[in-house]
């Protein structure tokens, strides 16, 4: 049985009044396992020996939406944490230590939302070498591209968007990488992807236009503090070094 198979599995025979309240959240568990898989292979590192991926994960979910999750929480991360386990060894990768994965409420993140962060926490140390332990997120390792993030500004505050990958779709649709659920943005809206050392934007043939800086491009470059408006959607590029 695969691990995607193994996953499925799981959900169909986890509590059964548990299930029927995730049933009628709009973010469901195997979205959420997708999204782990997508930062799983957008983080490798890949050395002589081995390609190594990220064994942290976090899922930031909106409190509406991780409120349906909270009484099976610790089943589902850990049950998440084995798919990816899984997964990493059908696909030939490595890991530092045994995966985690946590579910976290920000109301940063729009409804019907998921976005993940993924890292590789170091195994401890032994006792003599405890001073030597760090965290190293896996994307600085791996892609140039997560130096940099795109920050949007909410009711609830500034939420941070990290860009760790080198292609990354933005629009309201579920399918995209990064989803914005407003009105103004297309389903599919625009596109950024990490080339000759800098971030581009293109536009998808949206609706409303995409803009950097109130001019409308159809692909440009991106400076730290650039604003970009998505059909009047605004999002500030920032670097990561600044």
């Amino acid at each position: 049985m695969s691990a995607l198979s193994r996953f499925e599995a799981f959900m169909e025979n986890i509590v059964e009044g548990s299930v029927a309240r995730l049933f009628r959240s709009p973010v469901q568990p195997a979205e959420i396992a997708k999204r782990l898989e997508r930062a799983m292979e957008a983080n490798q590192t890949v050395s002589v020996r081995r390609i190594l991926v990220p064994n942290y994960y976090r899922a930031f979910l909106n409190p509406q939406d991780f409120e349906a999750f909270k009484p099976i929480r610790t089943e589902v991360e850990r049950e998440m944490a084995t798919y990816l386990a899984e997964l990493a060894q059908e696909r030939g990768f490595s890991m530092v230590e045994h995966p985690r994965v946590e579910l976290v409420a920000d109301a940063g993140v729009p409804r019907r939302t998921i976005q993940v962060v993924a890292e590789t926490q170091a195994a401890p140390a032994a006792p003599h070498q405890a001073g030597d332990t760090q965290v190293i997120p896996a994307q600085v390792a791996a892609a140039p591209a997560a130096r940099a993030r795109l920050l949007l500004a909410t009711p609830a505050g500034t939420h941070v968007i990290p860009l760790d990958s080198t292609s990354m779709t933005i629009g309201r649709g579920l399918n995209n990488d990064i989803i914005l659920e407003d009105a103004r943005v297309s389903r599919n809206h625009a596109q950024l992807r990490y080339k000759s050392r800098r971030f581009w934007l293109t536009d998808l043939g949206s609706t409303n236009g995409t803009f950097v800086n109130g001019e409308p491009v159809t692909e440009r470059a991106l400076r730290d503090g650039d604003i970009i408006s998505l059909g009047g959607l605004e999002l500030t590029f920032r670097h990561a070094d600044r």
